[in-house]
């Protein structure tokens, strides 16, 4: 894997860096470039830049070396650049996980851009950047972007410390022109990207240097393991669309090569499940608003109820368990209908601005799982879920904050359902058994 690749990550945390990384995307595009961006650890709702409904991200907590890899070979083939960013601080560890911005650089041999926040600094930044360098040591530490500058004046002064410790300035985005350290990344709903926020960073930052930092980057031999084997196997629906942020792109890759063709199913806008549809996953975060658009949507509900009766394989993670539901609540307290397959009602109480990792294992084998198979997801939406009626079983065991096992979701041997988000690619076999149940249940009922 030779594309050229950068990764920008700040010296602490902020979401200015997927700014940055998102409008830098976006002019490239623009010029005609093939671009890739993705995340560093499953990327917020509220900061869902992503024009494809739904983030691509790598994080060595939900999977081996191997699969991050491979991941980011499928997701990069035949483009000119790739983009990575972070939200976290280069050395800071996100809470739940032992992995920091700095063991993706070193595992991607990537070139790091540092995004620095300069407001009140003068001289003994110097201190900083060779501090920085110094724990960065064996890695391509290639530039830096420099914000909060009040003037020019102010950026003479500390362009020279940063060239003397071998860290050129490839960007500067002054005070009260662009976005600032404390600005949220931008989210999914502001598309395309907000015009000054791109302008912005398309005259401040050097994006040309950008380019030229990400050629720097080392070689990595071509992975092979998610080759696309889907032309003739079962299709399987996959929901996305505004309104539900898709759970994962890359995911989306493992279920190809496990087999499965892919087709989207807009929650809001389709009527009915892609035609010759044999599997469901509606993984992904549900957005508060969408929620009535949603329930207007009788004929699909319908359909998605009548066929994960017949014993459709179904992936329903996330906010995917409340469209199961009977009614779900939102944040305004307003109350919605939804495809009352599960005979529950849920409550939307927050959509939380960073993951929360879980470890889960599965008490009982599923559509998904095998008995005993442990593995690490993560949740967006803070919700709860009332009352089933004791009719489903509860396939995963939890252990959260400290507070113990936590019995949660739901399943039948053809459903899972939870509110836990799961990468594909955190077992070898998973997506497999997933799309071998789907291939069996379009032979019964072909």
């Amino acid at each position: 894997m030779s594309v050229p690749r950068v990764l920008l990550v700040p010296t602490h945390r902020t979401g200015l860096a997927n700014a940055i990384a998102g409008a830098a995307a976006e002019v490239f595009s623009a010029r005609g470039e093939q671009v890739r961006y993705h995340h560093l650890g499953p990327l917020s709702p509220s900061s869902c830049w992503d024009r494809w409904e739904g983030t691509a991200f790598l994080d060595p907590a939900l999977y081996s070396r191997e699969s991050l890899l491979d991941l980011y070979d499928v997701a990069t083939r035949g483009a000119g650049l790739s983009l990575l960013s972070s939200d976290v601080g280069l050395l800071d560890q996100r809470e739940g996980v032992s992995w920091v911005p700095v063991d993706v650089a070193r595992m991607l041999d990537c070139p790091i851009v540092l995004v620095m926040d300069c407001r009140g600094w003068g001289t003994s930044i110097r201190a900083l950047a060779a501090g920085i360098r110094s724990a960065c040591a064996g890695l391509n530490l290639a530039g830096a972007i420099l914000t909060g500058v009040a003037d020019r004046d102010r950026l003479n002064l500390l362009r020279p410390i940063f060239t003397e410790e071998n860290l050129p300035v490839v960007g500067c985005l002054f005070v009260g022109d662009g976005p600032e350290w404390d600005t949220p990344a931008p989210g999914a709903w502001e598309l395309p990207l907000d015009a000054a926020l791109v302008d912005a960073v398309s005259r401040q930052v050097d994006l040309r240097g950008l380019a030229s930092v990400a050629g720097q980057r080392g070689f990595l031999p071509p992975q092979n393991t998610l080759a696309d084997r889907g032309a003739d196997g079962p299709v399987v629906a996959v929901a996305g669309g505004k309104g539900f942020g898709l759970w994962s792109r890359d995911s989306v890759e493992v279920l190809r090569a496990a087999g499965a063709q892919v087709r989207r199913v807009d929650l809001i806008e389709d009527p009915a499940l892609p035609e010759g549809t044999v599997g469901l996953v509606l993984a992904g975060t549900l957005w508060p608003a969408a929620l009535p658009d949603i329930a207007m949507n009788t004929a699909l509900l319908g359909r998605i109820r009548a066929e994960v009766e017949r014993g459709m394989p179904t992936l329903a993670l996330g906010g995917g368990e409340l469209i199961l539901l009977n009614r779900v609540q939102d944040l305004l307290g307003r109350t919605s209908d939804m495809a009352a397959v599960i005979p529950a009602e849920g409550e939307i109480l927050w959509d939380l601005d960073d993951p929360v990792y879980v470890a889960a294992t599965a008490k009982t084998g599923s559509v998904l799982l095998e008995k005993g198979e442990a593995l690490t997801g993560w949740v967006f939406t803070d919700a709860e879920v009332a009352g089933d009626g004791g009719r489903w079983g509860s396939p995963l065991m939890t252990a959260e904050d400290g507070t113990g096992c936590q019995a949660e979701d739901v399943a039948s041997s053809s459903l899972l359902c939870s509110r836990i988000l799961f990468h594909l690619a955190s077992s070898p076999r998973m997506a497999g058994q997933f799309v071998g149940r789907c291939a069996a249940f379009a032979a019964r009922h072909g």
